[in-house]
């Protein structure tokens, strides 16, 4: 039975982590510490996603227990809800090792009850940038966590672990945004199961990622398009075909390769398939095994 995905993305405000998860995972349940924070990725992507308030982790674990129908999860603001969760454990504000023992097993039950129901799983989180403490020691940057050892605990919990970088030297037709996965680089905590980013980064396309984990020969489920959007798919290979073979080389061309599409599907949509094919062409391109196949 395919295993569905744990990811923990990382990054800035503003660097697309909402909007690839609505691309993603658009009907997933979407539970936040403040619902709203959606609305500009929503007006972006055309989805409208369902959202849900939780206040602290051990709430998040109580809707996905009692919510049935529901096939992915989105936790956004996941650094907001992880610091309410360890603040309503610390009443005396003192911290110490039993609270953070306790919202440790709060993360690890959230991924069990994934695990259990089969939810493709999506954590967004703040960064935390690299810093050297009091005795010179390095640590490295990562998803923005209340205590450092949650940080370095979080990819024994995922499956794909990704910071969200702008690539200024991605020129268009090209989607600016990528994710940073190194796990040989000791500055940045990240991670990759199915070792399908080369050169250490990928596209910002979470489902594309996906898509090439299996093409590798992971058994990993791959969200399903909305309905009605089953045919993106298809024109998505389209797009990246043409990527591949040089023919949609300049943005002249790949605006004619979309314009053949119009009346099909609304702009939005059209615009989605453009970023999945550009995605699915660079994760091809990195494939080391692309040539014996």
């Amino acid at each position: 039975m395919p295993e569905p995905a744990i990811v923990v993305v990382y990054g800035d405000s503003g660097r697309g982590k909402s909007v690839d998860a609505l691309y993603t995972v658009p009907d997933a349940l979407y539970l936040t510490p403040a619902p709203g924070g959606l609305a500009a990725a929503t007006r972006l992507t055309g989805v409208e996603p369902r959202e849900q308030r939780v206040n602290t982790i051990e709430h998040a674990c109580k809707v996905l227990r009692e919510t049935k129908g529901i096939h992915s999860v989105v936790l956004d603001d996941f650094s907001v809800l992880a610091e309410r969760t360890h603040l309503s454990f610390d009443a005396t504000g003192r911290g110490g090792w039993d609270v953070w023992k306790r919202l440790q097993r709060s993360v690890m039950a959230l991924r069990e009850i994934a695990i259990e129901r089969g939810l493709t799983l999506v954590m967004n989180a703040h960064v935390s940038p690299p810093k050297t403490d009091d005795g010179g020691n390095s640590i490295p940057g990562g998803p923005k966590m209340p205590s450092k050892a949650m940080t370095m605990a979080l990819p024994h919990v995922a499956t794909l672990v990704l910071r969200a970088v702008n690539d200024p030297f991605l020129a268009a037709p090209r989607w600016p945004g990528r994710y940073a996965c190194d796990p040989t680089n000791a500055q940045w905590v990240t991670k990759d199961r199915y070792v399908v980013i080369q050169g250490g980064k990928a596209p910002q396309n979470v489902r594309e990622i996906l898509w090439a984990a299996k093409a590798h020969g992971h058994d990993v489920v791959v969200p399903k398009r909305p309905q009605g959007l089953e045919a993106l798919d298809d024109l998505a290979e389209s797009l990246a075909q043409g990527f591949r073979s040089g023919a949609l080389s300049s943005p002249q061309e790949a605006r004619k390769a979309i314009a053949t599409q119009r009346g099909k599907f609304p702009p939005h949509v059209l615009h989605w398939a453009w970023r999945d094919g550009c995605a699915r062409s660079d994760l091809a391109a990195d494939d080391l095994f692309a040539d014996l196949t």
